[in-house]
């Protein structure tokens, strides 16, 4: 149960598209997985809320994929990806 959020969906901002496609493929990989681990059940994912903001952060190594969490249409949406020191300005 906990985290469990089968019905959920993912969309991505075309500037958070444009990034990760700039991206090595392996790093890509890594974040698609991370992406499909959090729709699968985000308890098994390393999630945490912004202080001051609405949106949460997912890190996947030294990335970050900033999200908003969207609970009345079950909807994650991916604003940002980028390195930790750059993706919170």
């Amino acid at each position: 149960m906990g985290g469990n959020l089968i019905d959920w969906d993912l969309t991505i901002s075309n500037p958070a598209e444009r990034y990760l496609k700039r991206l090595s493929t392996e790093n890509q990989e890594r974040i698609i997985r991370a992406l499909k681990l959090l729709l699968a059940d985000r308890t098994l994912v390393d999630i945490k809320p912004l202080k001051g903001r609405n949106d949460w952060r997912l890190r996947v190594g030294d990335y970050r994929v900033i999200f908003i969490i969207d609970n009345e249409n079950k909807v994650y949406f991916v604003t940002k990806i980028g390195p930790r020191g750059d993706v919170y300005k």
